[in-house]
């Protein structure tokens, strides 16, 4: 929005104000603004950077936002700033809070706010200690106190992310000196350059939005650099893909209960978000491709991904109210709690049995046959742990008369269990998917020795069939060491893969209708494998999903979509079907191959400085289970709760949570 036009001033009147803003740089001030400025009520923040005082002169704000970046870069934070008058009497804590639900902060996403009126400031902390040690956030305040107190508005930012990331937040004073005199030439050429290129007021992403904008609305996304809408649209799909996951595992439990008809609503509600979803990470599946876009249309479709993500989230929180009056879990929080507990005990039983299955599978299987089942007992046992501890905290809930909480952890442990149960339903069905794709290597081989027979036969000379012929005739050898102790599910689409090639380029020496005969044979075969797999990562992912991205959710996404398209096809036109269901087989091998890429990394960091917290806390987290996050009901997009509207796995809501947030006065 740019600001009307200002006079021009003489060069004595720019030289004062240059010398004004020089002294209330180089010198800390008791008052920290000029003019009392009015109180502002927490609002909805537009950006990670919001100045309504002025607090960020010259390159500041540049430097405050490099400062930002680095955190997010290093670690799993993003810290975002915002300087006010004053906080309406409330204290830098509760305002810091109350502006980080309005503007729909995840759990690890922080908010300094800073109130340069009233000398105040908050420091809103709701992310996990894996994420964030104790130490350091007590370093980080410090920090940030310290500067605050000097008037270093920029400083506190910048010093205040280096200690978040677990550096040194310190500075000497000279360096502020430097940078005094480095804000008076920049703002000399500002002056100088002012009158070419307008009064607009420059803000992170290059345009300013009123304060309260709705963070969602195209303004403020339009207003967001290009890189800032990148991180904004991957947190939405991550986090709406979490929530109608979490809605749909809260539906089943609804429909189980109360039967469809008196669930139906829902019903169509959650299938109306999750076509909204589907269609967000087709977008972002676009914007992957090796289709490069303009960086103007590339804005549009994150754009697009956001307002559908934000779409999909209020589709499902309107029916919020409704879910939790037909669920009535405060009423049955003790018997809920109880199921949970009786549902961890029955699993539990079944963790040694599942680690038995897969050191027998281990002497038939080569390790990546089975690196996606591999660590699901442990990771099952972690969950349990979490659950108990939940229902045990819970009932201590119950007891206080807090049963809005005790919901919550019911949800939690619930939760825990049904990740818990699909872990290890993944072991005990390892064995027998391995053992039919053997047996479909049989055929597999008779198939595609068919079809060598045929080139020899009718086209022995032509180069487009025997370039095909190879990979073949290597595919075929790979499949029979394969069914010996090798990877059957690697040979089998790697026969399906060989066969299609060679089947393409005897077409021409074929007739259609043995062409599509032999298309819809392998169709058949491709499907049933390309669905399992499907199935598989999104299982992994599931389980898994507070270590998994955006990219590998994406690549699920459209290996779902691709598949339909195949199943659609079948009939009418089964080369082009065959043609979809093995690109749908490559996105769902990249899925995988993403997601374990991605818990590694999240295992690694476990094991890193400050990455305790134990093992069921840490079962926990990587199932994307924040009891913190159910507790402060934030739910829904952006708030890192849960699908319906509530926080923490479904339709409903919570109550108050712990955090370790921080503020005061400087």
């Amino acid at each position: 929005m740019a600001l009307p036009p200002r006079p021009r001033r003489s060069f004595a009147t720019v030289v004062l104000a240059l010398l004004a803003l020089v002294l209330v740089f180089l010198v800390p001030s008791s008052a920290g603004a000029t003019a009392p400025l009015p109180q502002v009520a927490p609002f909805r923040l537009s950006g990670p950077i919001t100045d309504q005082v002025g607090a960020l002169k010259g390159s500041d704000e540049s430097d405050v936002k490099a400062a930002l970046d680095d955190l997010s870069n290093k670690t799993q934070l993003d810290l975002w700033v915002v300087y006010v008058s004053s906080f309406d009497g409330a204290s830098g804590e509760d305002w810091a809070k109350q502006t980080a639900d309005l503007s729909q902060l995840g759990t690890n996403q922080l908010l300094l706010a800073v109130a340069v009126d009233d000398r105040a400031y908050g420091l809103r902390v709701e992310a996990p200690t894996s994420a964030l040690s104790d130490d350091d956030l007590a370093k980080a305040d410090d920090t940030i106190r310290s500067h605050l107190s000097d008037g270093d508005w920029a400083g506190a930012a910048i010093a205040g992310a280096q200690a978040l990331g677990g550096g040194s937040g310190s500075s000497s004073a000279w360096i502020w000196w430097v940078l005094g005199l480095g804000v008076l030439v920049v703002i000399v050429v500002f002056v100088a350059r002012a009158s070419r290129r307008g009064r607009n007021l420059a803000k992170a992403g290059g345009r300013y939005v009123p304060p309260g904008t709705d963070p969602d609305a195209p303004e403020a996304l339009a207003a967001l650099t290009t890189a800032d809408l990148q991180k904004r649209a991957a947190n939405a799909l991550v986090t709406i893909d979490d929530d109608a996951k979490s809605a749909e595992q809260e539906l089943g439990f609804a429909q189980a209960q109360f039967g469809q008809e008196a669930t139906q609503e829902f019903q169509v509600a959650l299938d109306d978000a999750k076509q909204k979803v589907a269609q967000a990470f087709t977008l972002r599946q676009r914007l992957d491709d090796d289709q490069p876009e303009t960086e103007p249309q590339a804005r549009g479709m994150l754009i697009q991904v956001v307002t559908l993500c934000r779409a999909a989230s209020d589709t499902m929180k309107a029916q919020a109210a409704k879910f939790d009056e037909l669920r009535q879990l405060q009423s049955r929080a003790p018997e809920v709690l109880d199921e949970v507990e009786q549902r961890a005990g029955e699993l539990r039983a079944r963790i040694d049995p599942a680690r038995a299955t897969l050191t027998e599978l281990g002497r038939t299987y080569p390790p990546t046959t089975l690196a996606s089942v591999t660590g699901n007992p442990d990771q099952a046992a972690a969950l349990l742990d979490g659950a108990l501890r939940s229902v045990a905290e819970g009932r201590a809930d119950v007891e206080r008369g807090d049963r809005g909480a005790a919901v919550a952890r019911s949800r939690a442990g619930g939760t825990a269990v049904g990740q818990a149960a699909t872990l290890l339903d993944a072991v005990d069905h390892a064995g027998e998917n391995l053992a039919h794709a053997g047996e479909n290597l049989e055929k597999g081989i008779a198939s595609i020795t068919s079809d060598l027979a045929d080139a020899q036969r009718l086209a022995p000379a032509d180069p487009g069939v025997q370039a095909a012929v190879g990979p073949a005739q290597a595919a075929v050898s790979t499949a029979r060491t394969a069914r010996t102790g090798g990877d059957p599910l690697a040979a089998q689409a790697g026969l399906t893969s060989a066969e299609a090639a060679l089947d393409k380029a005897l077409e021409p020496f074929r007739e259609k209708a043995e062409a599509d005969a032999k298309a819809r044979a392998l169709l058949d075969q491709t499907i049933g494998r390309v669905d399992s797999q499907v199935h598989a990562v999104g299982d992994f992912i599931d389980t898994r999903k507070g270590a998994v991205g955006p990219e590998a959710r994406t690549r699920l996404s459209e290996a779902a979509r691709l598949l339909q398209q195949a199943l659609a096809l079948k009939e009418s036109d089964p080369q082009q079907a065959l043609t979809l269901a093995q690109q749908a087989e490559q996105y769902a091998q990249q899925a995988q191959q993403l997601a374990q890429r991605d818990v590694e990394t999240w295992s690694n960091q476990q094991r890193g400085p400050g990455g305790g917290g134990g093992s069921n806390v840490g079962g926990m987290i990587l199932g994307g289970i924040l009891i913190d996050s159910i507790l402060r009901g934030g739910g829904g997009f952006g708030g890192g709760g849960g699908g319906w509207g509530g926080g923490g796995g479904g339709f409903g809501g919570g109550g108050g949570g712990g955090d370790r947030s921080s503020g005061g006065r400087f």
